[in-house]
């Protein structure tokens, strides 16, 4: 899939659309017997890893949280 820069720009702005989309990427990339869970905990330790308690991000830190498990919250 090609770079898309407009993407990239609304994701660092923090839409929320932008970050709707990056986890509709997310979901469709995972393989079809990947354990979901476990894969989005993986997700949230490395948003949390790069963008500790960033603003932008929280909305798509709330959809991966649906996924993860209840005691995988920020």
């Amino acid at each position: 899939m090609p770079f898309d820069t407009t993407s990239a720009r609304q994701l660092r702005a923090g839409s929320i659309r932008a970050q709707q989309r990056a986890f509709m990427e997310w979901v469709v990339s995972l393989p079809p017997d990947a354990d979901i869970e476990y894969a989005a905990q993986c997700q949230l330790a490395e948003i949390d890893r790069r963008l500790p308690g960033h603003p932008q991000v929280q909305y798509l830190r709330l959809l991966l949280t649906a996924f993860a498990g209840s005691e995988t919250t920020h």
